[in-house]
């Protein structure tokens, strides 16, 4: 029982942490009037914390120490440092004495204080054991002024100390409380309503009533999903497949890339070039936001929040690795932000690797033909420390999934030989068909098959372990165009029923994923985001799709559709305040959209 709970609220711990390093940093940079080496010591350290490099984040607030001018300053990075301690190193001695610090340093300030109080109550709660002492903590933080904030995270820990002293009644008033607070964000309330049916379920012994709590959280939040298996015993109320699209990470575009990348080139095209109101790309089809960057945050942002509207739960993302080779290493970084965008939303994310890059990378003598395993080894390793143990990562059996693509890159002996060399069993599935070892196969469009390469998958896969069918809506390359080489066989859109026909054989599948492919290849015309010619039809195309084969109660919004391209074009016109935006792009995420498209109607027309 005891386990069960420190479970729970272990949990809140993950969202509590995220919370604090999106809210804080802005209150302490702006609200507080931060001097300005101080506040960009304090972007640098939150940048780090994300990426999980906790202890550089440290050493960069201990120079910042240096910098600060007041007994203020000296208080946030403080409870900055007491944060990092305690939430992420769980060096809670250590996190209590800085948090202490910061009380001295800034008593007069409530910010401060707030967040040096939850640090201190996450210690006696993780490190001591003291709820009660956690309880009257958190009771003294919750009275403070101008800390609106912070009052949700704080509510689910205050409940959290209740179950452990036995106060079911008030666990439950407090949980149902963060709901009720404007502040508090999806993943949040999702995590108290998810803590409400561990209440009923090991200590009131309210199955029913836990049953409906946890399906709401799932709903409110699929990154849940796993955990409530695990309490349900498996029960198919949360058990349905993942819809992910294949998305590209590879396209450059000034300003923020020096030059234009070849993925919009294709050392053919001219993107400079305009014609009837398009710029010139490698492609028969246009984005209807026009050629991008994958490493603008605001058209990362613009992508999820249609992808979650449209019913998408994550992405299949497209990795070639982290070595110096060409373009590889930017696109890694490309994916790393996007993979914090991701979890920001609340989406899955699953790797396919692009093993075939092993080869490239011989040829270009950057590894030798001996190092193919080695360096295999090294990249999934990397990949093992950093993303498959995240929530946020998928898993089969509750092992990480590593989809590969294509077969010309390692062969079947060389990936036994990196899985041999791996501490971490990993579910592989290979590209059409299981090759040896592997967990599975996912389909991928064969344009000299069309549809009966997706027919045969759903048939010939329903005797494997794992399968995840594709979803295609046409494959219209510019190859020979662009004269790299000669183009493939041609998938026809037919007015969506390509579309619709792959999406009935996919749903007919039964996998445990079904893919989208793709999101956003333009060269391959296999692109669902919107374009020019074709709308917003493909995502409407999906909604139907969602709510025919995978969740029956899912609320279909067509209009809705419209609003993340509106949010966009204010990002880039650098219209309205961040934190409204911000806000907005939480209530699309959400699934608020007449209450995000009444915000957007009011900074529009305040322009």
């Amino acid at each position: 029982m005891g386990k069960v709970r420190a479970h729970s609220w272990r949990r809140v711990e993950g969202f509590y942490c995220f919370v604090v390093i999106l809210l804080t940093t802005a209150v302490f940079s702006h609200s507080l009037g931060v001097a300005g080496e101080v506040s960009d010591a304090i972007h640098r350290a939150d940048g780090l914390r994300l990426k999980g490099q906790f202890r550089e984040s440290l050493v960069v607030l201990n120079q910042a120490l240096q910098f600060a001018e007041d007994a203020t300053e000296r208080g946030i990075i403080l409870g900055k440092q007491a944060e990092i301690c305690a939430f992420d190193l769980k060096e809670f001695r250590r996190a209590e004495k800085l948090s202490s610090q910061s009380l001295q340093q800034t008593l007069a300030d409530p910010v401060s204080v707030v967040v040096a109080l939850k640090t201190r109550a996450h210690c006696e709660m993780e490190g001591d054991k003291d709820f009660d002492s956690a309880k009257q903590t958190l009771l003294a933080a919750l009275k403070l002024p101008g800390v609106e904030w912070a009052k949700p995270a704080m509510a689910v820990m205050l409940g959290d100390c209740y179950r452990q002293l036995g106060d079911f009644s008030n666990a439950l008033e407090s949980y149902k409380k963060t709901n009720e607070l404007e502040d508090a964000d999806a993943a949040l309330k999702a995590t108290a309503v998810l803590n409400c049916g561990l209440t009923y379920l090991y200590d009131l012994g309210k199955p029913d009533k836990a049953r409906m709590s946890f399906v709401e959280a799932v709903r409110m939040n699929p990154l849940l999903a796993a955990e409530v298996r695990k309490h349900l015993n498996g029960e198919q109320a949360v058990q349905q497949s993942l819809l992910l699209a294949h998305y590209m990470p590879w396209y450059a575009a000034p300003p923020r890339s020096e030059t234009w990348g070849w993925h919009w080139t294709m050392n053919h095209f001219d993107p400079n070039e305009h014609k009837d109101g398009r710029r010139e790309i490698a492609s028969k089809f246009y984005p209807l936001i026009g050629p991008y960057d994958s490493g603008d945050k605001h058209v990362i942002e613009y992508h999820l929040l249609l992808m979650k509207l449209a019913g998408i739960d994550g992405v299949v993302i497209d990795w070639y690795g982290r070595t110096e080779c060409y373009d590889y290493r930017d696109l890694h970084e490309n994916v790393v932000l996007l993979v914090s965008f991701l979890e920001k939303y609340q989406m899955k994310f699953v790797i396919c690797y692009e093993d075939q890059t092993i080869n490239t990378l011989v040829e270009q003598k950057v590894i030798s033909q001996a190092s193919r395993v080695s360096h295999a080894t090294s990249e999934l390793k990397w990949l093992a420390e950093n993303w498959f143990q995240r929530d946020s990562y998928v898993r089969f059996q509750n092992q990480p999934v590593l989809l590969s693509f294509g077969h010309g890159g390692l062969n079947d002996d060389e990936w036994q030989s990196v899985f041999h060399q791996l501490d971490l069993p990993i579910r592989w599935v290979s590209e059409h068909t299981p090759r040896s070892g592997a967990f599975g196969a996912f389909d991928w469009p064969i344009p000299e098959k069309g549809l009966a390469q997706v027919r045969r998958f759903s048939h010939e896969s329903k005797q494997w372990q794992c399968s995840i069918p594709v979803i295609l809506p046409r494959f219209v390359d510019v190859y020979e165009q662009a004269g790299v080489q000669a183009s493939y066989a041609e998938i026809e859109d037919n007015d969506g029923e390509t579309f619709r026909l792959s999406a009935d054989e996919a749903g007919l599948a039964r996998g445990q994923i079904v893919q989208v492919a793709t999101w956003n290849d333009w060269g391959e015309g296999t692109q669902i985001e919107p374009s020019v010619e074709f709308g917003y039809r493909d995502l409407e195309s999906i909604q139907s799709f969602k709510k025919k084969h995978v969740e029956k109660d899912f609320q279909v919004e067509k209009e809705g559709l419209r609003l993340p391209r509106r949010l966009l074009a204010l990002r880039q016109a650098g219209g309205g305040r961040d934190a409204t935006l911000d806000q907005i792009a939480n209530q699309l995420s959400a699934g608020k959209v007449k209450m995000a498209e009444a915000m957007l109607d009011g900074v529009e027309s305040s322009r």
